[in-house]
């Protein structure tokens, strides 16, 4: 009997995730498929850079070819011990669109990147802001491409998921299977309804209106926060900001880490921040991670009863349903990447429980060389619970002629 409740909760648990999966593949159009803007408004992009030498000239670069008449490029340097500014200043003196500011201490009360990324945002001029990384790649037209898309449907927010670039079987299952619970979090099929849960914050692509950014308070609001890409998103969609979110694929890539272990190790620094810093609820989000994981598998090998051996192996056949899917569509995978998903679901509640414990263990979190106290990092967390009602706050109407949210013109 408890072997079939088991194998009943895990079977729905996955038939839920796998629903949203495909919720979210139809919420989530293809950037590479969207009418560029035929004339754009002025846009700039900042780029937080810390120790990013390898990466960032190839980024700035793919920034800078985007065919976009208003475009100004705006880099950080967060107190870089490598070549980074180096490599900014001699982009800058080839080519004015890129202004370079280069930080060399960090005032209390913040956290590297989020100061970085205010810096830059108070250097800009355009209607629109982009928030990316050091390390993102950009195709031609990806900028042109989504300003089309967010103008058209009038948002103030547009989010893309990257193609994440992973070399190996390991490296790809383990980013797939953080994206598939991530878009399940998201919820992207709510976003064209307000007042519903979905939000959305990516930081490899935050498209941001301006005004938008400054009507929230800008990232003085996410001073402390870890998570400060999906708080931003949080923070627009409880004003009200109309938000879309599509698949960057090829049209914006990175590689977020160099291999399995990399990403587990790199995702610790930052997985408690996803629960607020509330160990009671990392212990039940890792622990649901780890019997949505080991449960069917286990209960498929274990169980005495045929109903729940049954139950167990359709459970375990939607996980590597919905691992497949997400790899194929985030990662570029062949689908053989499912196969995986009973050890990356359990990697990633291990993944949470460590982030927990170190975090804990060493009263607080290092990120990028720089320690930050936990007890600060608590009081400067913008809580979900706190903030009010999705679009409590209203949104202009876009301009007429333009689409609303719901498709009809605006009057």
């Amino acid at each position: 009997m408890i072997s079939t409740a088991l194998a009943l909760l895990a079977f729905s648990a996955w038939l839920g995730l796998g629903l949203a999966a495909a919720r979210s593949g139809r919420a989530t159009p293809r950037l590479a498929e969207q009418p560029p803007d035929p004339a754009p408004p002025p846009v700039s992009a900042v780029v937080p850079c810390r120790d990013e030498a390898p990466h960032v000239e190839a980024a700035v670069r793919s920034l800078l070819s985007q065919d976009l008449p208003g475009l100004e490029v705006v880099a950080v340097d967060d107190r870089s011990s490598d070549a980074t500014g180096a490599i900014l200043d001699r982009l800058a003196a080839e080519d004015a669109r890129l202004t370079v500011v280069h930080l060399t201490a960090l005032p209390d009360g913040w956290l590297g990147k989020n100061h970085a990324c205010a810096a830059g945002a108070e250097r800009c001029r355009g209607e629109w802001i982009l928030f990316t990384d050091g390390d993102v790649v950009f195709a031609p037209g990806a900028l042109r491409r989504a300003l089309g898309f967010a103008r058209a449907r009038g948002l103030g927010h547009l989010a893309a998921v990257p193609r994440l670039l992973a070399g190996g079987l390991l490296e790809r299952s383990f980013v797939a299977a953080f994206g598939a619970f991530a878009a399940a979090a998201f919820r992207a099929w709510d976003l064209p309804r307000p007042g519903t849960r979905g939000f959305v914050g990516i930081g490899a692509f935050n498209l941001v209106r301006r005004d938008a950014y400054l009507a929230v308070g800008g990232h003085r609001r996410l001073a402390l926060e870890v998570v400060d890409d999906v708080k931003l998103g949080l923070l627009l969609r409880r004003r009200g900001v109309p938000q879309g979110v599509v698949n960057g694929g090829a049209q914006v890539a990175v590689r977020w880490q160099h291999g399995f272990l990399p990403s587990a190790l790199g995702l610790v620094k930052n997985a408690f921040a996803t629960v607020e810093y509330r160990p009671a609820l990392a212990l039940l989000a890792a622990g649901w991670a780890l019997f949505l994981g080991a449960g069917p598998p286990a209960l498929l090998l274990l169980s005495p009863g045929l109903l729940a051996r049954a139950l167990a192996g359709a459970a375990l056949a939607l996980s590597v349903l919905v691992l497949s899917a997400t790899a194929r569509r985030v990662a570029g995978g062949n689908g053989a990447e499912g196969l995986l998903m009973p050890a990356m679901a359990a990697s990633l509640g291990l993944v949470l429980l460590g982030s927990a414990a170190a975090a804990i263990w060493r009263g607080g979190v290092v990120w990028r060389g720089t320690f930050y106290p936990l007890a600060r990092l608590r009081a400067g967390t913008l809580r979900e619970a706190e903030l009010p009602a999705a679009g409590a706050a209203g949104w202009p109407e876009p301009p007429a002629g333009t689409a609303r949210r719901d498709g009809r013109a605006a009057p």
